[in-house]
């Protein structure tokens, strides 16, 4: 490799693929990031990140700047911060190729990660020794303290630093294997590097190998493997070129020249030679023509040889001629007969191959016949079976279909039937109730003409008809409401409604009833409350229920109405304490078809269709009445108002 050692080599095309930044002061940087800080730990990152940014192109400020942060970590106690401003220092001090400092630096930082069992800041700092070592031509320190770090990127499963670390091992394997002249240095040279190219590929392929791929093609070139020296010079131009490195590629390229020397292709090596010299021109770097002088002159003395061994050549070609000629006429009539046989012998093989090539396209003619065939009836037998599952859906969607009227027709009839049923009970309760007062008054007639009736007895009579046409002119009150909603087609009203002011009406409807027997009405009902539903069958409920409990309350008691509420309904509660009732009472009133009429506790009457009409009116404003008794403690009838009416 001339005058270069492979060190040598890796440090140049490091150092100009890293070119020097701008000269922007780094105090200004740090200034600026000092005045943004909010805290004593944030201004001692100000320190450090401006130091590592700047410290390839001036490290004599980043060390100024690193010596400051390192003061400010110390008296503010910032260890962590410390350590890692101390292993920038010792960094810095190796760029500035004081390895004796970088050497102390670096062992003090192994210390101090040392005391923290911070493993993977161990690994680190042997790393950074070695580095030391390695660049102060020190290679079995640097082997063994790469090693050490090697072990502790296996520990901790860091596959980017175990890739690095193990190409920075091969680089020193291959320095002593080319500097050396023992094979065996050179075979495991390579063995560990090829190693290392397949681990990083599979692990950490964001690890740069060019450096790797030079160092391979020098070993194989040095082991006469030209293949695969010529392989691996190919991976590394390609990198350079697509990275535009002109120093990379002109010690990529210069490998490719002696190949072509060994290879005695010659015109190929001095025209990479001059290629070689472009680029060097091209990019400035006018140094590296000094640095590959070496390989330039070696290449072309051997091109010199073998131009001086063609002219001795020529000397003697004119005393050859004749047997040449000779030699060359029989060499022509045996090929001439050679080519006549193999002519025909191709037409031959010609023929046969034609006959092979029409069966085979007839056999694969009669092939993609049968699977086009084969594909026609799938596909017929898939649309098939398609249709009949587009019809078993339509089937099943008109059974649910008719299923579903069936049920609605049912339902209907049902309800038709209750409707029946509840109208003749009307009629029934209507024809007897009506006819009572009215043949009463006709039979008091009747004897009024005949007889002369006292006046005390007609008195009584008539007191008598009075509580039956107060008892009629009740249901006929109620059966005009009915009858008005039904005649209304039976249109709900929905509107707010506030039940406080529903039961507050009410309580003064029944104001002489309520004086009568003293009770003591109880409305817990907050103003606040609206509910949304149909007025008139929520006025007729609530009107009908309250005189319910006022009919069959005692004297001297209370009758209570009450709300409760949750995500699903509104509850209004009637309680009173009255007599009670007992189970079948209870169950016989909860069926909406019964039609019965009790007492009160003064004796007052009743027709018995105000309950059936309240469950009617219920069931349309989507209502549900429930009920609670016991004997001798009176009834709570609920009025439960669905929230989404």
């Amino acid at each position: 490799m001339g005058r270069l050692s492979i060190l040598s080599i890796v440090t140049l095309i490091l150092l100009f693929t890293f070119p020097a930044h701008g000269q922007n002061s780094g105090w200004d940087k740090l200034d600026k990031q000092l005045s943004e800080a909010s805290s004593d730990s944030t201004r001692i990152l100000a320190y450090y990140k401006v130091a590592s940014e700047i410290y390839r192109s001036n490290p004599t400020e980043a060390q100024e700047i690193v010596s400051r942060g390192l003061g400010l970590a110390a008296d503010k106690r910032f260890e962590a911060l410390q350590i890692d401003l101390l292993n920038l220092q010792g960094v810095i001090y190796l760029k500035l190729n004081n390895f004796d400092e970088s050497i102390k630096t670096h062992f003090k930082v192994l210390k101090k990660r040392e005391e923290r069992n911070d493993k993977k800041g161990m690994m680190l700092s042997f790393l950074n020794i070695g580095n030391v070592f390695n660049k102060s031509y020190d290679p079995d320190q640097a082997l063994k303290y790469y090693q050490r770090a090697l072990d502790l990127a296996k520990e901790t499963h860091d596959t980017r630093n175990r890739a690095n670390i193990s190409t920075n091992i091969g680089n020193i394997y291959a320095q002593n294997a080319l500097n050396g002249e023992k094979k065996e240095d050179i075979t495991h040279s390579i063995d560990y590097l090829v190693k290392t190219v397949e681990f990083c590929k599979a692990n950490a392929p964001e690890v740069d190998l060019f450096n790797t791929y030079i160092l391979l093609s020098y070993l194989y070139l040095k082991a006469d493997k030209l293949e695969w020296s010529t392989y691996y010079t190919d991976l590394a131009i390609d990198i350079t070129t697509k990275k535009k490195d002109p120093v990379g590629e002109s010690y990529a390229r210069i490998n490719r020249a002696n190949i072509y020397v060994k290879e005695k292709r010659f015109d190929l090596a001095a025209q990479e030679v001059s290629l070689i010299k472009r680029i060097i021109a091209k990019s400035g770097f006018t140094n590296l023509t000094e640095d590959l002088q070496g390989d330039f002159d070696k290449i072309a003395k051997a091109i010199k040889a073998q131009d001086a061994h063609l002219i001795l050549s020529d000397q003697d070609s004119s005393d050859r001629k004749f047997h040449e000629d000779a030699a060359a006429l029989r060499v022509r009539i045996r090929e001439e007969l050679r080519e006549k046989y193999e002519s025909e012998k191709k037409e031959l093989e010609n023929k046969n191959l034609l006959l092979k090539n029409a069966n085979a396209e007839r056999e694969t003619h009669w092939i993609k016949l049968i699977w086009i065939l084969t594909f026609s009836v799938l596909l017929v037998f898939l649309m098939m079976i398609l249709l009949l599952i587009k019809k078993n859906r339509l089937l099943r969607k008109e059974k649910q279909t008719v299923d579903q009227q069936a049920q609605e027709i049912k339902q209907q009839h049902t309800e038709l039937v209750q409707a029946d049923r509840f109208r003749s009970s009307i009629f029934s309760v209507v024809s007897h109730d009506l006819r009572s007062p009215i043949a009463t008054f006709q039979t008091l007639l009747s004897v009024s003409k005949i007889v002369d009736l006292p006046a005390s007895e007609i008195k009584e009579i008539l007191v008598g008809i009075g509580y039956q046409v107060e008892v009629a002119s009740k249901m006929l009150d109620d059966l005009l409401i009915w009858s008005s909603q039904q005649m209304a087609d039976e249109k709900l009203e929905i509107q707010t409604i506030h039940p406080l002011q529903v039961a507050q009406e009410c309580q003064q409807l029944f104001a002489d009833r309520i004086h009568l027997k003293k009770l003591n009405i109880q409305i817990n009902i907050p103003s606040e409350l609206t509910i949304q539903t149909d007025l008139k069958r929520f006025e007729f409920i609530i009107r009908n229920i309250f005189n319910n409990a006022i009919k069959f309350s005692l004297s001297g008691k209370s009758v209570v109405i009450d709300q409760q509420e949750n995500s699903e309904s509104t509850t209004i509660s009637i309680r009173d304490e009255g007599l009670g009732m007992d189970a079948t009472t209870i169950a016989a009133l909860q069926d909406k078809g019964f039609q019965k009429s009790f007492e009160g506790t003064f004796h007052e009457k009743g027709t018995g269709i105000g309950l059936l009409l309240c469950h009617e009116f219920a069931k349309r404003i989507n209502c549900r009445i429930s009920l609670e008794s016991t004997i001798g403690f009176g009834s709570t009838f609920y009025i439960h108002i669905a929230k989404n009416n």
